[in-house]
């Protein structure tokens, strides 16, 4: 029987990704977004476009699942007090709106999933990283702790939550992916401070994937690293990907310059984590891509 999902953050990259599959299924989506009319222009096939403001009016509406990916994008500007406050605030918002809908719907969704990120771990070096470590003592961590915790307030109303910290996603229209692939496309490229720091990843593909097993699958709940399993270290990751596109990763941009050119966001760069999905792998999820090299090829050539 086709299922009935609301999304919020469909305008997004991951969220096209999602639409496409969810269709593809024979699935209808409805999308919550905080600007229904450019909404409008681009989901042409959403069931319903509800405004934020308007999510109660759902109150009534037959949903099986509940997809919150928005939040205001954390590289689209320079982290200065009042942007840290439209990041949190962006995420704390939605997610509260979903939970209010939640309370008072007669019939409940199976499940609310809800995005959070790898940056919850902080630096934590070549130190594998599991669900049940403590949030770093930084913005992020503070940020992506108190996300979860207002989206695992589903629980209470009999709503099944999950939560994927999701790590870098690899994806070809990714605008991630060619903010990092700019220098090497002109031959500046190379490795981010140390280039030792780990990144934990995933292919587009594979979290797609798991958000539709998670749907499907009633014994997927809590918290789960959406991260392929073998995490690559910054020099190797942009060594692959120059590879593929027949340039030659040499440069070393060195951690002061990133510094001073990001501020605090450099973090995102320079801190590495190892972000491990034995979790995710227990619950029966099959990794299409889990090497770096695999991705950048499919998404690449």
């Amino acid at each position: 029987m086709a299922k009935t999902i609301l999304i919020t953050g469909a305008t997004g990259m991951i969220g096209g990704y999602l639409i496409r599959e969810i269709t593809k299924r024979g699935d209808r989506y409805i999308a919550v977004t905080t600007n229904p009319l450019a909404a409008e222009k681009k989901l042409k096939d959403a069931y319903k476009i509800v405004g934020i403001n308007d999510i109660l009016s759902l109150r009534n509406e037959k949903i099986d699942a509940m997809i919150n990916l928005a939040g205001a994008n954390l590289g689209a500007k320079r982290w200065t007090k009042a942007a840290k406050k439209e990041f949190y605030d962006s995420r704390m918002n939605v997610t509260g709106s979903l939970i209010d809908l939640i309370s008072k719907m007669d019939t409940k969704p199976d499940v609310l999933i809800s995005t959070s990120g790898v940056d919850y771990y902080g630096n934590t070096g070549s130190k594998d990283m599991y669900e049940d470590a403590p949030p770093a003592n930084s913005f992020l961590g503070k940020l992506t702790n108190d996300w979860e915790q207002a989206a695992l307030k589903a629980e209470i109303f009999g709503v099944r939550a999950v939560i994927f910290r999701t790590g870098f996603v690899m994806a070809a229209d990714s605008e991630a992916v060619k903010k990092l692939l700019m220098p090497v496309k002109f031959f500046v490229g190379g490795s981010l401070g140390s280039g030792k720091q780990y990144i934990s990843w995933i292919h587009i593909d594979d979290l797609i994937a798991m958000y539709m097993l998670t749907i499907d699958n009633g014994n997927i709940r809590g918290i789960y690293n959406a991260a392929a399993p073998y995490p690559q270290t910054n020099a190797l990751f942009t060594k692959h990907a120059a590879k593929l596109l027949g340039r030659p990763a040499l440069m070393q941009v060195p951690a002061f310059v990133i510094k001073a050119v990001l501020g605090e966001m450099s973090t995102v760069v320079l801190d590495g984590r190892r972000a491990m999905p034995k979790k995710i792998l227990d619950a029966g999820f099959k990794f299409r891509f889990e090497h770096d090299a695999e991705a950048w090829k499919d998404i690449l050539v």
